[in-house]
């Protein structure tokens, strides 16, 4: 499928839940400027800690949950390696997506991002010093637990640079606006 075609059926798409939003719930979708709408979205990036990373290899999708950290709508997460780093090695674009508490349709709320990814390796000292300072790994109770500076020594962290972000939040009405970057 061509990106212009899978633009074309996305947007008849929003169209199309647009119209069922306002007829189910009586209720337009919120007007809001792309600098309101991209506030919201970091706001909800921010407050969320898990999301599910999806990479490809060979044409073997993988998605795979993991904690994560951002600054702006870059994503950053500690990895042990395995399959996901080696298809980001192999094909660097990658889609996160997270959503939030659900308990029932009114509720629902989520964010699709999709970009590159970059592996950043402990011996790439000044990178990985500002990555590991972005995440604020010391803060993690878990990490705590099992002592971060015994598990943190051999581990990479992932950086997920977006370029397209959809974000959808039904009780704000915003029905997957879309935010270029």
């Amino acid at each position: 499928m061509t990106d212009e075609k899978l633009s074309r059926e996305e947007e008849e798409f929003n169209q199309q839940t647009r119209e069922e939003f306002a007829e189910v719930f009586q209720k337009q979708e919120a007007s809001l400027t792309d600098e309101e709408l991209r506030k919201r979205a970091l706001r909800f990036l921010h407050n969320q800690v898990v999301g599910t990373l999806a990479t490809c290899f060979d044409n073997e999708p993988r998605s795979t949950p993991v904690r994560y950290r951002c600054q702006g709508f870059a994503i950053y997460i500690l990895t042990e390696g395995g399959g996901k780093v080696r298809n980001i090695r192999e094909n660097n674009k990658v889609s996160f997506s997270l959503y939030g508490k659900y308990a029932g349709f009114r509720t629902v709320r989520g964010m699709q991002l999709w970009g590159t990814a970059e592996i950043i390796e402990p011996k790439d000292k000044e990178n990985y010093s500002k990555a590991f300072e972005i995440m604020k790994l010391q803060e993690r109770e878990d990490l705590k637990k099992v002592g971060i500076e015994e598990v943190q020594p051999g581990m990479a962290i992932i950086k997920i640079t977006p370029n397209r972000v959809r974000y959808l939040n039904v009780p704000e009405g915003i029905l997957n606006r879309e935010i270029m970057l």
